[in-house]
């Protein structure tokens, strides 16, 4: 059970999937794959209906028990759906904290990476690059 169904969920799930795993993707968007290319979703979602990936879009966390996870479902159904291994494959979020940190502690200090916007690591680099360039 993968609890998140954009970029990152569903390469986790594509990834288990070709190697043999059973694998369910659920998540509270309203429509998952947010972060794939442009035609990808389309290839990616019809691929996993023909491997028999649950996939669940506008969903309620409830909680994670011995049997699995209970959810309630955008027509307001509570259940469980049973899984041995979940996975949480969230978006990320920037993380600011050793930025504030330093704020009036040094004379400069630079937000890049995923300190400014989480991403892909070149989007790093390029900010690194960039910053760089301006001291």
């Amino acid at each position: 059970m993968i609890i998140g169904g954009a970029l990152q969920g569903c390469q986790l799930a594509e990834f288990l999937v070709k190697r043999g795993r059973k694998v369910a993707i659920v998540d509270t968007a309203k429509k998952l794959g947010e972060g794939l290319l442009s035609n990808d979703p389309t290839r990616l979602f019809k691929w996993f209906n023909q491997k028999g990936v649950t996939v669940m879009a506008e969903v309620k966390y409830e909680e994670i028990t011995d049997k699995g996870l209970v959810i309630t479902t955008k027509d307001g159904e509570r259940k469980t759906l049973e899984a041995d291994t979940i996975i949480t494959a969230l978006p990320l979020l920037p993380s600011v904290d050793l930025l504030k940190s330093l704020e009036g502690k040094v004379p400069e200090v630079y937000q890049i990476g995923d300190c400014r916007e989480s991403g892909f690591i070149h989007n790093a680099i390029a900010d690194g690059s960039r910053i760089a360039r301006m001291v």
